[in-house]
């Protein structure tokens, strides 16, 4: 049976901020921040976004009991009045030792059921490396449309990969 998903709180900003530096530290590819600039790493600014009414992060706790985090999803309506419309899949990851478990799947449904209750949101986009083929097939599997691809986005030492563009209409 799958673990449900959470909805992390203010006082969360610490275990989230040490699952964000291993995050970034196993998949430095996967994320455009690095450990140096990555504002999510701000403790301050973790709380005070955590407390936002459209700005989230679902989480499933390590089924080891210890209480730290093992998928994470983060969702955000933009707030520009333009794009108000639209939100933001932002921050996927599922720690190596879970995947293929499920919990990707449902720490991103939780995000996006939560996106459908914000008034007048019609779509969610993200981003996705190409370098993450699982991540691309849970996006496609969840309805997810493929609209873009930009070459080259991200380097990582000698490496480049592409960004896959996509989007989900919801409303």
């Amino acid at each position: 049976m799958l673990p449900a998903a959470i909805r992390l709180v203010p006082s969360d900003n610490e275990r989230y901020a040490r699952f964000r530096r291993y995050m970034l530290a196993e998949a430095p590819w996967a994320f455009g921040a690095t450990p140096e600039d990555d504002i999510a790493l701000d403790l301050a600014y973790l709380e005070s976004a955590l407390a936002e009414s459209e700005n989230a992060i679902f989480a499933v706790e390590a089924p080891n009991g210890s209480g730290e985090l093992a998928a994470v999803a983060g969702i955000l309506r933009r707030k520009n009045p333009k794009f108000a419309h639209r939100a933001r899949l932002w921050g996927v990851f599922v720690d190596r030792q879970y995947r293929g478990r499920g919990m990707g799947r449902v720490v991103v449904s939780a995000a996006i059921a939560f996106a459908k209750s914000w008034n007048g949101v019609a779509y969610i986009d993200l981003g996705v490396s190409a370098n993450a083929p699982e991540a691309l097939a849970l996006y496609q599997s969840l309805g997810f449309i493929q609209w873009g691809r930009e070459p080259e986005t991200t380097q990582y030492h000698d490496m480049r990969y592409d960004e896959i563009f996509m989007a989900l209409r919801i409303g």
